[in-house]
């Protein structure tokens, strides 16, 4: 019983360890081609902002996004590569080891059927057993006899089965080898792309130093846009009104409240604002890229995305506010509770103010924002007056 039960522990152990390792593996795999369909993306948006070269900072966004993702997949082929190695060295020491019992069963087998056939040779079975003393004798022969057939045919049962696993555990060790084998050369192939996206970072960044002086003022334009919708949606926000007070000093509707539970419980699984899209510009204060000493401060994200792509609302909600910016395009509030989503960049509005809108509803789409490229709109979450980082919100 206690050799089962030792048994027992380490199979279970083998079991779980096996199922952890599929997971790990499982999910490098799908994280892989999750970054592997961002770069494919990110390049056909490149397309569009290096046909014309009027938006540089744009283009560089893309391709540091590139290279920042291209950076994930050879890491995650690593770390792939690690863990088939661990699985390897733990296949060759359990294959040693089956080896070993498989020969020490087969020689206990051996002997046992040597003695069997020389008792066969000396001794009859029926002569064995009739040659009893008495009766509860010639039993006890017969059942001694039986358990003997039966321990022939268990260990014989034993070696097949331990054989079996033996072939299988080679089996899979040969795969494990050809997956890193394979593993290796898109490693090689994502570090000859990784080095080419440098390359043309370099390019990038020298086309937008020759451009600095336009690149700063452009900024400080959006800069100027950011803050002016930032004491907006402040304002639209801080006239909010209701019965029942939040943890961030609003007062809600007993029916905002049960929203804003909802959203917060969210937080990380709301989906995008468009369906495909990638971020070029993260949340809060960062360098230019490309630039010294000029600083972006941007109060959401921005995502750059195909032209005339849907944009569509993250929640249900109630649009709050609808507010047209310089150069024609709008932006929608949205509120949920005492958190609010804002779009900007927005045109071909498909809301007005006091609508209700459900979970992924069309609310119009993305456009330019005054430079030729790809369509860029801006993303913003807020909770109260607080204004919070959109990106961690999203669905990864």
């Amino acid at each position: 019983m206690k050799y089962l039960r030792t048994f027992t522990g380490i199979f279970i152990g083998v079991i779980l360890s096996l199922n952890c390792y599929c997971q790990d593996i499982n999910s490098l795999r799908s994280q892989r081609e999750k970054s592997l369909a961002e770069i494919a993306r990110t390049e056909e948006l490149l397309k569009q902002t290096q046909a014309n070269r009027q938006n540089e900072l744009q283009n560089l966004q893309l391709i540091n996004r590139k290279i920042t993702v291209r950076n994930k997949i050879v890491t995650g082929i690593s770390n792939e590569i690690s863990m088939l190695d661990q699985e390897i060295r733990k296949n060759e020491s359990t294959i040693g080891s089956l080896d070993t019992e498989i020969q020490v069963l087969k020689r206990d087998y051996a002997n046992v059927i040597y003695k069997t056939n020389l008792n066969r040779n000396a001794y009859h079975r029926s002569q064995y057993i009739f040659a009893a003393a008495d009766f509860s004798q010639a039993f006890k022969r017969l059942k001694y006899m039986q358990q003997y057939a039966r321990f022939r045919k268990a260990q014989a049962e034993k070696i097949e089965a331990k054989t079996t696993e033996l072939k299988n555990i080679n089996r899979q060790q040969e795969e494990n080898k050809n997956q890193r084998r394979e593993l290796l050369l898109d490693e090689k192939r994502e570090m000859v792309k990784l080095n080419s996206d440098r390359k043309d970072q370099e390019g990038a960044v020298k086309s937008l130093q020759r451009q600095e002086k336009q690149v700063k003022k452009d900024l400080d334009a959006q800069r100027a846009t950011y803050k002016k919708l930032e004491k907006e949606i402040s304002r639209l926000i801080a006239a909010a009104t209701g019965s029942e007070v939040s943890s961030s000093g609003m007062r809600m509707t007993p029916e905002e409240k049960i929203i804003s539970n909802e959203f917060s419980q969210n937080m990380g699984r709301l989906p995008w604002p468009v369906a495909r899209g990638i971020i070029s510009q993260s949340h809060g204060k960062q360098n230019a890229p490309g630039l010294k000493n000029v600083e972006i401060v941007n109060p959401g994200i921005s995502i750059v995305t195909e032209e005339g792509a849907v944009v569509q609302a993250v929640f249900e909600g109630k649009v709050a506010s609808v507010m047209l910016m310089a150069g024609g395009n709008i932006l929608v509030l949205i509120k949920h509770g005492e958190y609010f989503s804002a779009y900007v960049n927005i045109t071909d509005l498909k809301v007005k103010v006091g609508d209700h809108v459900k979970i992924k509803q069309e609310i119009g789409r993305a456009t330019h924002t005054g430079k030729d490229g790809s369509p860029e709109f801006n993303f913003q979450i807020w909770k109260g007056q607080s204004n919070l980082d959109p990106e961690k919100w999203l669905a990864k």
